[in-house]
């Protein structure tokens, strides 16, 4: 939405409006996908142990990081809900 007008009267050109209402609607089905990996996030943890690379798999299936950020991160490490970053893998 940077560097888009909103301007008061629409009546001349209705581009920027519709513009700006594309995006709003694109930000919204993202903020919606978000919100379910969030959610789904907070059940994992909060159900048992979790694996690093079990948060990787919930973000790049919700679309949230793609194959070639998970790939900087090594996951060896084990998660609990209580603890944080507790071992590393055996």
């Amino acid at each position: 939405m940077m560097g888009m007008t909103f301007p008061a009267d629409m009546g001349g050109d209705d581009r920027d409006y519709d513009k700006w209402l594309t995006t709003l609607t694109e930000a919204s089905a993202r903020l919606d996908v978000l919100q379910t990996a969030v959610t789904e996030l907070c059940r994992l943890c909060a159900s048992q142990d979790v694996h690093s690379d079990q948060v990787l798999d919930v973000l790049e299936r919700h679309g949230a990081i793609t194959k070639a950020a998970r790939a900087r991160f090594s996951p060896p490490y084990r998660y609990s809900a209580s603890v944080g970053r507790r071992s590393k893998a055996e």
